[in-house]
């Protein structure tokens, strides 16, 4: 009876801290892409749009986006292969955003889990103020084909019904000239 109480104990642990993992993970992943969805993790970057744009803050979205971007790509390698990638990392996420990215893959490693296939993402930089420095990023993750498995095995971890997907907002900072996503929120109460 204990052997049965602390396996259904250690199961309902594991579940709950792969929830954790998944939502910062989510927090720091987007839904569908005006970039292409076949990039490689392996060279992330974003190109700005080429037409020409009316708008006076264009440029600035356009790093913002990219920012973004290359900072997901960086995180769905860091949850394939378990390694912080901290160098990478530095160069698109700061604060609460890049401690939440290394805490998931931290946790998701110490329990022998990975993650296989690809979130989808669609980011949009909604709104940019050049002069406060300051950016939101509204994207709709979706973890569908985002899936924790087990490193030693390749099984899928099956996890409690949740939402699978949902909308982020992100904060992003201007520093020098480079745009730095410092913050994600996730809301699982909502779809998108």
């Amino acid at each position: 009876m204990a052997s049965t109480t602390h396996h259904r104990t250690h199961v309902l642990r594991l579940a709950g801290a792969v929830l954790t993992c998944t939502v910062a993970a989510g927090a720091l992943a987007g839904c569908g892409s005006d970039t292409p969805k076949k990039k490689t993790a392996s060279s992330p970057s974003a190109t700005a749009s080429s037409t020409p744009s009316n708008d006076p803050d264009q440029a600035a979205k356009d790093k913002v986006l990219a920012a973004y971007t290359n900072m997901r790509e960086i995180q769905i390698k860091m949850a394939a292969d378990g390694d912080l990638h901290t160098e990478e990392l530095a160069k698109y996420a700061r604060g609460d955003a890049a401690t939440d990215l290394k805490k998931s893959v931290l946790r998701n490693e110490s329990m022998g889990i990975k993650f296989t296939g690809r979130p989808e993402m669609k980011p949009q930089v909604t709104a940019v103020n050049t002069k406060g420095k300051t950016a939101t990023v509204t994207d709709c993750f979706d973890a569908t084909s985002w899936k924790p498995v087990y490193k030693d095995s390749g099984k899928e971890l099956k996890l409690a019904e949740q939402r699978l997907k949902y909308p982020v907002t992100s904060q992003a900072t201007l520093e020098g000239d480079t745009w730095f996503v410092t913050k994600i929120t996730a809301d699982r109460t909502k779809g998108c």
